[in-house]
């Protein structure tokens, strides 16, 4: 089933202020071809990095390398939970999350990117089979997370935006790669 990324004026509409930068970023048309594809390129890239620079701050603060991609993880951990709660008409709003808070309490800086990258390798085959058995239907179906209405093609649009932005990010930032 082709899933086609939402159009601009759905956007403004669909997704939360604190994503609309991140939404620039994804253009594809695709949404469940290209999870797959960037899984396979998120796990060359990650791979690719330097020991050295996986613990890399590219200013005092700033999380690693390996916390960034960690936060890539979490993220998407958490928007494919929203997904299936909105799927399956589950009414309840789903709270939001403090990414900093997340990061701060995890572990992630003191793993390998190796060991990261497996993670994230998981979840993203965990959300490709959710979001591959999903018909029309839950797509468009709405539900509200942290206060905002969404739908479940906006998160699964979010997610794949998410993980763009911030490979994006590493390559400018942290490993000019």
């Amino acid at each position: 089933m082709l899933i086609v990324a939402p159009q601009s004026s759905e956007i403004s509409k669909s997704f939360p202020l604190y994503y609309q930068s991140y939404l620039k970023e994804y253009r594809g048309n695709d949404m469940l071809k290209d999870l797959v594809e960037q899984r396979d390129a998120m796990q060359k890239f990650l791979l690719s990095i330097s020991d050295e620079k996986e613990t890399y701050r590219y200013k005092a603060g700033k999380w690693s390398v390996r916390e960034v991609s960690g936060h890539v993880c979490d993220t998407e951990r958490i928007l494919s939970y929203r997904a299936l709660r909105i799927a399956r008409h589950d009414a309840t709003s789903v709270p939001g999350f403090d990414e900093n808070e997340y990061t701060l309490q995890s572990n992630y800086h003191s793993r390998t990117l190796k060991n990261i990258a497996g993670e994230i390798l998981t979840v993203r085959n965990a959300s490709i089979s959710l979001f591959s058995n999903m018909n029309e239907n839950m797509f468009e179906q709405t539900g509200v997370t942290n206060n905002n209405p969404v739908s479940v093609k906006a998160l699964l649009y979010c997610i794949i935006a998410h993980q763009v932005h911030h490979l994006n990010w590493i390559r400018d930032k942290y490993t000019n790669i």
